[in-house]
């Protein structure tokens, strides 16, 4: 994978701060996206005639064709246009056939040149027949069109600024924020998106300014306009087979789904942790493979968090050549200030990526497979069962006197024992969602009442939080036709999966220059799950049944038997040891300029809760991580 950055000067070189030197500020752009691609490097200038002047960079992480005929920016045989791309197009060979029976050449063996050549076949139809994940920027001389497109479940991230005198976009937030472009001041709006969830939801970001394509959008930008569009929905692209046929169609699109994301140029493995998803691609590549698969699993030395006897079974199972990284609280305390500076954006989770993708790279890949995304479609996460029940007590307190519910409310919190459990229970009855489901109160870090109470503007977090309610409504009142459980999996893959692990994914990997892909959301196969009725793809006994019985070779029976634990650090032990010291400095320092935004006083309550035994641990550590953020990151001072 690869950083991509670029400009349109509408200025006629009077840029504010670069005047006649416009370039300058793609190279900033690219000086901070090095990490991402530290293999090569490529800008590109066009002079539009009686118009804006144009820039294209991109920095390269060498994955398919490693030759110089990869280089990017990268141009069609009349340099009539351009691209500059993030992406990995698995199907590229059957394209490039297609394209050449249309009278195409080709001079390299790069998916590049092919996904360049299918957008001057197709144009923006080039989308429907891509498949693999991407975020590109395809300048087009003849029409004077920028396009710029997102893969359809953002895997690959993309992020924009407009203003009457430029236009820049880049895989990260940073590097356009770097740039010095106004209004990169905190967006209270993303601020209530992090305190509420850990996490900032599309399309807005920390900064004002600066926003997030969306998953399954593109954008036009021309002097005249900027037109963002959606091309892909998986409700819309359900393919309704017939009951008969469901397990020879989902065995075929795994089968299928595994053996793309195995294309490379360069060495190759898959995370194991011993949960079904994980495990459930281990059997898949091992299905596929002429030699012994390589895994990697993280091993715990606290025993209640180490899942190395499930992993061990899998890859003595398997035959995988099996690799391990042994986890303690020095090693987190001693890679922290790496860890939260690779984050692009201030988030609660990505640490153990960040671990996992360093030891990945020390051991020789460049590309690892991970399980993501089988939780949302296959059932595995708690709000597939906790969410339906909490909806029938929604519905019998609605037939309850708003009055009663507010007194039954506090009454909750006032006299159960404190946790995060039951200040949520007590949100509940007082019909505080944190959205317009309860979905989005079973995933809130912060629910309401805390959530204003960190905003030192109490009127500015009662406009978020109807904001957001009216957001969340439209959404869900789309959803009103569909299923309980498949509401349930949209929303997972539209907010915690693409909000949370993809985006913590992306960095946290790319941080070491490593391609981490995800076969369990091809779109596709997506497509495919939400054609198929709930009874049959939420099924149980045992937990992702459709899952387990699709596979080529069983898996040991207590892994596909054993409780859900999650791939989580024992954070809540380390932060009452030796991460103690560190976590509470932060907490109770004032951090320029966050500190304008947020209630000192409630954070340092927050933490009390904690040492009490009252909150969880991820509270105060989505608390630590936003002020440590702030505290390393340069350009949240102005540097």
């Amino acid at each position: 994978m690869c950083g991509i950055a670029g400009l349109i000067d509408f200025s006629n070189g009077r840029l504010p701060g670069y005047e006649n030197h416009s370039g300058k500020v793609l190279r900033i752009m690219l000086d901070h996206l090095r990490h991402r691609g530290p293999d090569d490097r490529g800008e590109e200038k066009f002079v539009v005639e009686y118009g804006p002047t144009v820039y294209l960079g991109h920095q390269r992480l060498a994955i398919i064709d490693l030759t110089q005929m990869g280089h990017q920016p990268m141009a069609n045989d009349s340099q009539t246009i351009w691209i500059s791309t993030n992406s990995e197009i698995y199907n590229f060979r059957e394209l490039r056939q297609e394209l050449k029976g249309r009278n195409y050449n080709f001079r390299s063996d790069s998916d590049t040149e092919v996904l360049l050549k299918a957008y001057e076949e197709w144009g923006v139809d080039c989308l429907a027949k891509l498949r693999g994940m991407f975020a590109f920027a395809i300048w087009d001389s003849r029409k004077k069109v920028l396009f710029l497109a997102r893969d359809r479940l953002g895997i690959k991230p993309l992020y924009y600024f407009s203003s009457p005198d430029c236009f820049l976009f880049g895989s990260e937030v940073r590097a356009l924020a770097a740039t010095g472009i106004p209004g990169t001041s905190v967006n209270t709006t993303g601020l209530f998106h992090y305190l509420s969830f850990g996490s900032l939801s599309a399309p807005d970001t920390l900064w004002e300014s600066i926003k997030e394509l969306l998953p399954g959008h593109y954008l036009l930008v021309t002097p005249e306009s900027m037109q963002e569009k959606k091309y892909w929905d998986p409700l819309e692209f359900a393919l309704a087979p017939s009951p008969e046929s469901i397990d020879d169609l989902l065995k075929e699109t795994l089968k299928d789904s595994v053996k793309f994301r195995q294309i490379s140029d360069v060495s190759l493995g898959a995370f194991l942790s011993g949960g079904i998803d994980s495990s459930a691609i281990v059997s898949l590549m091992h299905q596929q493979a002429d030699h012994a698969v390589e895994t990697l699993s993280v091993v715990f030395k606290e025993p209640e968090y180490d899942e190395s006897v499930y992993s061990d079974k899998v890859a003595q199972q398997m035959g995988t050549r099996h690799h391990t990284l042994e986890l303690g609280e020095s090693d987190l305390v001693n890679a922290l200030p790496q860890a939260i500076l690779a984050m692009d954006q201030p988030t609660v989770d990505g640490i153990n990526t960040f671990l996992i993708s360093k030891c990945a790279r020390e051991v020789g890949w460049k590309v690892a497979l991970s399980g993501i995304g089988g939780d949302e479609l296959f059932g595995g996460y708690d709000s597939f069962r906790l969410v339906p029940r909490l909806l029938g007590v929604e519905r019998i307190l609605s037939a309850l006197p708003r009055s009663w519910t507010s007194f039954m409310g506090n009454c909750v919190q006032r006299f159960l024992p404190a946790s995060d459990q039951t200040t949520k229970l007590g949100h509940l009855v007082r019909g505080q969602k944190s959205g317009s489901h309860i979905y989005f109160l079973m995933r809130a870090l912060f629910c309401e009442d805390r959530v204003r109470g960190l905003f030192r503007d109490k009127n500015c977090a009662d406009n978020e939080i109807i904001k957001h309610l009216t957001k969340t409504k439209q959404q869900t009142d789309s959803l009103s036709a569909i299923h309980p459980l498949k509401q349930i999996s949209y929303l997972e893959l539209t907010h915690y999966l693409s909000n949370t692990l993809l985006r913590d994914t992306d960095m946290m990997s790319m941080a070491h220059g490593l391609e981490i892909r995800v076969p369990l959301i091809d779109h596709r196969l997506v497509e495919l799950m939400f054609s198929i009725p709930a009874k049959i793809q939420f099924a149980r006994p045992p937990q992702k049944s459709l899952l387990v019985r699709s596979l080529p070779h069983p898996l040991p029976p207590e892994v596909v038997h054993r409780k859900k634990m999650g791939f989580t650090l024992p954070f809540e032990h380390w932060m009452r040891n030796d991460l103690r010291a560190e976590v509470e400095s932060v907490l109770l320092e004032r951090i320029s300029p966050l500190s304008d935004f947020i209630e000192e006083k409630e954070v340092t309550q927050v933490w009390k809760d904690f040492l009490a035994g009252r909150v969880s641990w991820s509270r105060p550590w989505a608390l630590y991580v936003l002020k440590k953020w702030f505290y390393l990151n340069p350009v949240t001072r102005g540097g």
